[in-house]
Formats: C-alpha cells, structure tokens, sequence
C-alpha cells in the first residue's frame, strides 16, 4: 500500500501532510535555582573562563584545598564543599589568578637517536622547536603538575617490518593519584587521516570532539614516531607509556590587582552555565566584595557574603562601611558568625563566613516545587529550621542589645547559638538585605521572591521578541496572568488595598509613543513578608 499523502503538492491532485505543529508550549515557570557563583585562589581550574564543580568531582576540579592557617585565601573552597553537600548542584567557579600567570606548553620530543622520547615545557608565543612531534596545552591550569603520557601503536610497511607510526595516544594523570584525568585520546598524526567512518582522525580533531580541556596547539609537519621510540610496547599486557611529570603552570603573585579581580567577575558576568547566588567565599579582600555586589545588582542576582567572625560587632560594622559601593542594594545579603569551628575540608579550627551553607540550603529549599512548579522561596534560611552544620562549634563573642541593634542598623546578620523550644542550635538570627528602605525589600524573603519573579517574567518576555505585536502581547498576558496565579495559590502573596484587596495587577500593552515596536510590561505584587519582630505583652486582670 502506498503513502497516502506527499508532504509537498504544487499542482498535482493529492493530499498534502504538514509536520505537526506544536502550540501547547508555554515558557517555564523554573529558572536554574540550584546553582552558585563564586571566585577564589584554587590550585586547579580553568582561567580562560568559569568552570562547573559538583560534590562528586570536587576535590579531581578543585585540587587539594589550603588550611585556613597557612592561607586565608583558601575558604572559597569550604563555602563550596559546604554550598555543594548541603543542596547546590553547580558551582560555577570564576578561578582567581594574576595577569602574570603562564600555562606553558606540553612537547612531545624525538631527539635524532632516541631510545626514549622525551617531554619539556615551552612558552606558548615561542612554539615547539626542533626535532618535535606534537604540543599541547592543558587548559585546567594544574598547579600541581600532571603526567602527560603518550604511546605509538606499532606499524609495518607493505613488506612486514616495522616502520614509523602516525597512530598515537595521549593521555594525563593525577600526579598525586595516578589516576587518569584526560584521555586517553587515540589519533593520527596525519591531518588528512579519516577513520572508518569517513571521520577526521587527525588527533587534533579527536581531542577537539572529546573535550575541551586539553587543545593540541601544533603537530610537526609530517610527524610520524621512529621505530626505535620509547613510545612503543606493552607493560603488564597493557599499552606502555612515555611518562613525564611536568609543572607546566605557575599562578604568579596571590596579592592581586584591581585588573586580576575585574578579570575574574567579567568571567561570571561571561558565564554560559546559569545560576541563582553569587557566593562571596568569605574573602575580606574589600575590591572582591565590591565587584560581586556590584555584579549581583547588575544582573539581578543576589550576593550573599560574610564578615569574619573574628571582628567585634563594631569593627564589622566599620567593615561593612568601608565595602561601600551595592552594600546599600537589596542583593547585598551580610552574615557575621563569630563562631570557631573545625574546617570540614581540611581540618583545623577557624572562623569562617556561612554564606555558603545558607546558598546550599536555599538551593534544597528551591527544589522542592510544588505541582505549579513554585518553590517556598517565601521561607527565608533563618531561625530556628534551620541549623549551622559544623563540627566542634564555639562562639566566640556574646553581643549586647546595643551591639545586636547596631548589627541590625547596618544590616548585618548574626550568626549566634540560640536556645529555642526545639532545642539550642547555631542559626542566622535575621534575614536582612542591605536595602537602605522600611520597606519589604529589606528581607531576604521578598527580594528571594521579586528577583525570581523578574527572572522569570523576562525569560518569558524573550520568547515573545520578533513576533507580530498583537501575538507578543496575547502570548505575553496568558503566562503572567497564569505565573502571578500560582505563586498567589504557593501562599507567596497577600492583598493589598493598594490594589484595592487584589495581590497583584499586571498590564501588558503596547508603548503608546512606539506601538509598533516596543511593548510595555508592569506589574504590581504585594509579597508575603518576614516574622522579625514579636511584640508580647501579657495583661493581668482583676476577679
């Protein structure tokens, strides 16, 4: 029986199929909620751009971390460990590192009369020289070192002997593990070779298509690997390897200039892996904190950050002051915990900030949505649900009233041990913004809320650009119509008599001085605020 249909007809007799047409699509209402950002001094990571770590490949990414008392610059990576085991998926890690850092290159050498081949290192504007076979350049910047290893498959010409190979296999090792972080990656050192399937197989190529940490820079122009090579054989019934343990990046200086740390905020500006937090790590460096407030407020993201624990609350005043710049936005989020405790990464008792931990647990609370697809963003990290996890605790300083009051006016959380009917823990003991305003957006809860709603609002707003006005406009009005109604139903919103009892108004028109063009959209919510205050008082009465 033959196709009833033709998906094309001009001007035969037939029946013409169209391709299904799919118009249940509608934006969603989840943005990436379960992601941080954050910059620090690392001993592994890309510096050409931010990178991704998760909990499982943390320490293979990272490196190995830094004591606090050799290094202060080594508490970013607690605030991940601890942002990562208590909800985040991603951190999205923006590598600090100064201009006068170099990533040299990896050269594969064949002296003229080699029983084995050797490795060296050269600076990537002077190139391989001499008698070489291939280049490659590490892009996971390793402080430590890695081993780069590399092996020829045997060849023989049209007679049987043996004879000088193109086919070879990269690969680099941990130099502390062993254990292969790249590879291994077999190709030709042919640029013209194809493999069976018509493919390139030129090792370039290969590489390129499995990765893109490691780039093979240059291969010599005819390259092949002599038949007397170390590169050739088996070990243990296994492929042998030419193995050299190369230091083949140096970070320079740790002081870093006002360039270093641009550099590194323009790399999560710049980020193409999304998230909710941009994490200060604790750092006291003042331009650092600066940077990613200014960062936060500029792309709608909220900045968590710490003051030590080690400063009395006026001194973390003074601090907070001296930070200046966004410190006055409603994304500026300050917790001060002067609590010691056991370092979970490497051991060792020391102050560290608790912004990590407070983004991680946001990142579990925004992933338990409800059938709407609404987390209970309304639900500020503070109080007695929720406990500081750390091992060892011991605060160090009792503030006064007076000193909490001066916490509070500067907008400064504390992060002090609370004894509640539930039982005594470690908790933030308030939720305010560094927004300078009586208003709602000096709690975390509602600028949690507001900013999600933006987001959301103009991820949607996107999808209508390019489209004739009036479907733009329809298109429009039916997601925020049906956004605004389920964050009303998830108990984030209370009436308003500014909006005459309603929670919310929304209109989506058309610009009255640009109508064929620009399309206005506003909206007006009343959000659910913050118990901070209780007032009690108890009336006794006369029989």
């Amino acid at each position: 029986m033959g196709q009833p249909f033709s998906r094309t007809i001009d001007k035969r007799s037939g029946v013409q199929l169209n391709y299904i047409n799919d118009m249940s699509e509608m934006p969603s209402t989840s943005t990436v909620a379960h992601n941080m950002a954050i910059a620090g001094r690392f001993a592994r990571g890309r510096i050409d751009k931010v990178f991704a770590v998760s909990r499982n490949k943390i320490k293979r990414t990272l490196g190995v971390a830094t004591s606090l008392s050799v290094s202060k610059l080594g508490e970013p990576y607690v605030h991940i460990n601890e942002a990562l085991k208590a909800g985040t998926v991603q951190a999205i890690v923006s590598r600090l590192v100064s201009a006068s850092a170099t990533n040299k290159l990896m050269v594969a050498k064949v002296p003229v009369e080699p029983e084995t081949a050797t490795w060296s290192l050269v600076d990537e504007a002077t190139g391989a020289t001499g008698k070489y076979l291939i280049a490659i350049k590490h892009l996971e910047c390793f402080s430590d070192g890695v081993k780069a290893e590399i092996h020829a498959d045997a060849a023989t010409d049209e007679s049987g002997e043996p004879a000088a190979s193109k086919i070879i296999v990269l690969q680099l090792r941990d130099v502390a593990t062993n254990e292969i972080v790249l590879g291994p990656y077999k190709g030709s050192l042919d640029p013209a070779a194809l493999d069976e399937f018509g493919q390139s197989y030129f090792i370039g190529d290969v590489v390129g298509q499995y990765t893109d940490l490691l780039e093979v820079v240059d291969v010599a122009a005819d390259a092949s690997v002599p038949i007397t090579c170390g590169f050739y054989g088996k070990k243990d019934n296994k492929d042998a390897y030419s193995s050299t343990t190369l230091k083949y990046f140096t970070e320079g200086a740790t002081l870093y200039t006002s360039e270093d740390i641009d550099a590194a905020i323009d790399r999560i500006r710049r980020s193409k892996p999304t998230f909710t937090y941009i994490c200060s790590g604790g750092t006291e460096n003042i331009t650092l904190i600066s940077r990613l407030l200014d960062l936060g407020k500029e792309i709608n993201k909220q900045a968590p950050w710490d003051i030590s624990g080690r400063f009395t609350p006026e001194a973390a005043a003074t601090f907070y002051k001296s930070v200046g710049g966004a410190t006055d936005s409603l994304y500026s989020q300050c917790y001060w915990a002067p609590i010691k405790a056991t370092n979970p990464v490497v051991g060792g008792k020391a102050f560290m900030g608790t912004s990590g931990m407070n983004i991680g647990l946001r990142c579990a609370r925004n992933a338990q949505t409800n059938a709407k697809g609404i987390a209970p963003r309304n639900v500020v990290i503070a109080g007695s649900d929720y406990a500081v996890n750390r091992t060892s605790m011991e605060q160090t300083y009792e503030p006064s009233d007076d000193e909490l009051e001066l916490l509070a006016e500067s907008r400064i959380n504390p992060v002090l041990f609370k004894d509640y009917a539930s039982g005594g823990k470690y908790a933030w003991i308030d939720s305010l913004t560094g927004a300078q305003t009586e208003g709602a957006t000096k709690l975390i809860a509602v600028v949690e809320m507001a900013t999600y709603v933006d987001d959301t609002i103009a991820s949607a707003a996107q999808e209508a650009l390019q489209k004739p006005m009036a479907k733009a406009i329809e298109k429009t009005t039916k997601f925020v119509g049906t956004f605004l109604e389920s964050l009303q139903s998830a108990d984030w919103l209370q009436p308003s008599d500014q909006l005459d009892g309603a929670c919310y108004s929304a209109t989506i028109q058309a610009n009255a001085n640009q109508p064929f063009e620009k399309m206005n959209l506003d909206t007006s919510i009343c959000y659910d605020g913050t118990s901070r205050i209780i007032v009690q008082q108890q009336s006794i009465v006369r029989t």
